[in-house]
């Protein structure tokens, strides 16, 4: 339940699918899941566990990303990824993102 509030708070919209894999990617890193290689090992699980391909899985991540800094909380997207940006994409990657994610909520809450 904690990475989903900490999404919320960020901006992120529970009805977006995208949202739902990113709080079960993020959880699994949280556990020590090892998702290294994302493309191959981080994805295919939420995959596996949505009856989906990793194509989609990424794809779905990466529009709730963009959703959100778009329409988010942009003092709080910024004060957390603002200097490691891309100039070129605007915001974070997937990976970039979810690992931010990991760390951060590791961090505040055990």
């Amino acid at each position: 339940m904690v990475v989903y509030d900490y999404l919320l708070k960020y901006g992120f919209k529970a009805n977006n699918i995208g949202f739902n894999y990113l709080v079960d990617i993020i959880t699994l890193g949280i556990k020590g899941e090892n998702l290294e290689p994302m493309s191959k090992v981080g994805y295919k699980l939420i995959a596996d566990k949505y009856g989906k391909n990793i194509a989609t899985v990424e794809k779905d991540i990466q529009n709730s990303i963009s959703n959100a800094w778009l329409f988010g909380n942009s003092d709080l997207l910024y004060q957390t990824f603002g200097a490691t940006i891309s100039d070129v994409k605007g915001k974070p990657t997937n990976k970039h993102f979810i690992y931010t994610m990991i760390e951060k909520i590791k961090f505040e809450n055990f």
